[in-house]
């Protein structure tokens, strides 16, 4: 046991702090000298990490080896950047540790760290073990250490040493090399391989089952408008199994939001597409993220894959207005008094609505009983410039009594897929080296859609004609080009990646852009 301090000791351990789903590093310093016993912790430390304190007092206790009394003091460095995770439970006693003399300070090198303790010593998993493995990669350090229950999601990280360990004491041994706790292995590139409910079961919808198609095969934003109980709803359960499998970047930021989010760790890398579903009551945090700490909302729980707005007009305005920058950008913003978070929000919005209060305006057997003034006051609640974001705005009528008792399934989930990947892989193809994965990225400046978006002199013309008839913004034109690309992609997956569009692939995408019907009464 070493001496008791007659003089400062200053002894170092890293851990990560947790800005949205990035990690950075900080490093924990402890001094400790002479004076009233006391542990003082500073470096804008929030309530959860000041109540360290206590918690690693009381696992120092447990740990077997005696700590004297001193005057302590930790700080957590960068000082000008909040620390509000109980994961710096584990730095925090391991830098007093060595300040102490009871583990080598060398050991602690390279080495990052990342548990909550409990009283007794036990190591328990703190959010984020992913985003802090992540970081602990990037800047280059060799070991990180956590709790077991983390092991799953820190161990997703290549090139990284990863150690479990279950208490605190195990862990001195390991310092001190009286015990060698063996690294885990990698975790397996595995997820929630769901498909969810067959789009073989669905009868009639064509155009709506054709909408989906084009939706996911090119990353583009759909509005699905009818009456209620035709089979809005019913789509959207189905869209989520058309998505390819991520690939490896694209798994590990989903897996590292989640990870982020969620109250347990994810079970694997996350190789499915993530499909949310809020409900029209949640909140603008809820939906766009915030908190203090602030965690992603759905918007970011969905990205790389599918969010869908069931009765769109419902949601509050806040919440709804709020998705034009994650729509155009692929991330939200969130920006407060002290600091500004950037959350990864590349998703493809599919909202649902009625065209009236009463919801069949329209409908080929029932009348409405709405007054045009609540039909606009109704439509009114999604805004022109957000509904011109919707790349494809698709009318769903109710399916014939012949179609509801047709015995011959629809193409099912499986085939559609594969037509899907097929056009993805295109896309891939021609996209290579420009950063965009899908059609719906291709931005309209630096000409790049008139290079990966050409069109025959006959669908130019065709354009210009639907820009006068529909009176089609400058945005709207180019997200009605794009899609007439996706088109394009689905119908000929076999042709030239350079292949031009086609009049007939313009043509089918403008059947598959028709806004609601509130909007010609308000018009």
């Amino acid at each position: 046991m070493a001496n008791a301090p007659d003089r400062v000791v200053l002894c170092r351990s890293m851990s990560a702090g947790l800005v949205g789903v990035e990690g950075y590093v900080v490093t924990v310093e402890a001094a400790v000298t002479l004076g009233l016993p006391c542990l003082t912790v500073v470096g804008r430390a929030s309530g959860a990490v000041c109540e360290a304190r206590d918690r690693v007092r009381s696992a120092l206790s447990h740990c077997g080896h005696e700590i004297k009394p001193r005057k302590q003091i930790v700080n957590l460095a960068p000082a000008d950047r909040r620390k509000s995770s109980t994961g710096h439970d584990l730095a925090l006693a391991c830098a007093l540790l060595a300040a102490h003399g009871i583990v080598p300070e060398a050991s602690l090198e390279g080495v990052m760290l990342w548990a909550e303790l409990a009283l007794d010593g036990t190591l328990r998993p703190a959010a984020g073990a992913l985003a802090v493995a992540d970081c602990a990669q990037q800047a280059g350090l060799r070991t990180v250490v956590v709790a077991p229950e983390s092991l799953g999601e820190a161990t997703l990280v290549a090139g990284l040493e990863v150690i479990g360990a279950k208490t605190l004491a195990e862990l001195i041994a390991h310092l001190r090399g009286e015990v060698v706790l063996s690294p885990a292995q990698r975790g397996p590139r595995s997820g929630d391989g769901a498909q969810g409910p067959d789009l073989a079961d669905v009868r009639g919808l064509a155009t709506g089952r054709l909408a989906i198609e084009v939706m996911v095969a090119g990353g583009h934003n759909l509005l699905l408008h009818g009456p209620p109980g035709v089979g809005k709803t019913m789509l959207a359960r189905r869209a989520g199994g058309l998505f390819p499998d991520l690939d490896d970047a694209a798994a590990m930021e989903v897996t590292k939001i989640q990870s982020v989010a969620r109250g347990r760790p994810p079970e694997g890398m996350v190789v499915r597409p993530p499909v949310r579903m809020p409900h029209h009551t949640v909140s603008s945090a809820g939906l766009l993220g915030g908190g203090n700490p602030v965690r992603p909302g759905e918007v970011s729980m969905a990205h790389r894959g599918l969010l869908f707005l069931d009765e769109f007009p419902e949601f509050a305005r806040p919440c709804i207005e709020g998705l034009r920058e994650p729509i155009e950008d692929g991330r939200v913003s969130l920006v407060r008094a002290n600091y500004a978070v950037e959350l990864p929000a590349r998703f493809q919005l599919m909202a649902a609505m009625n065209p009236c209060p009463c919801g069949y305006l329209g409908h080929p057997e029932r009348a409405c009983v709405d007054a045009p003034a609540a039909v606009q006051r109704y439509g009114g609640r999604v805004s022109g410039p957000l509904l011109d974001r919707m790349d494809l705005q698709v009318a769903v009528v109710p399916p014939t009594a012949a179609e509801l008792s047709a015995t011959t399934p629809g193409p099912s989930t499986q085939k559609v897929r594969a037509r899907v990947e097929a056009a993805r892989a295109r896309q891939a193809r021609r996209l290579k080296g420009t950063g965009w994965r899908t059609n719906a990225e291709i931005p309209a400046a630096a000409g790049a859609i008139d290079e990966l978006a050409a069109m025959t002199p006959v669908a130019a013309k065709l354009m210009a004609a639907l820009a006068v008839a529909r009176r089609l913004s400058p945005r709207a034109q180019h997200r009605l080009r794009r899609v007439a690309r996706t088109v394009a992609d689905l119908r000929r997956p076999d042709a030239p990646i350079d292949e031009v569009i086609g009049d007939q692939d313009l043509a089918e995408a403008a059947q598959l852009r028709r806004r609601p019907q509130y909007a010609d009464i308000a018009g």
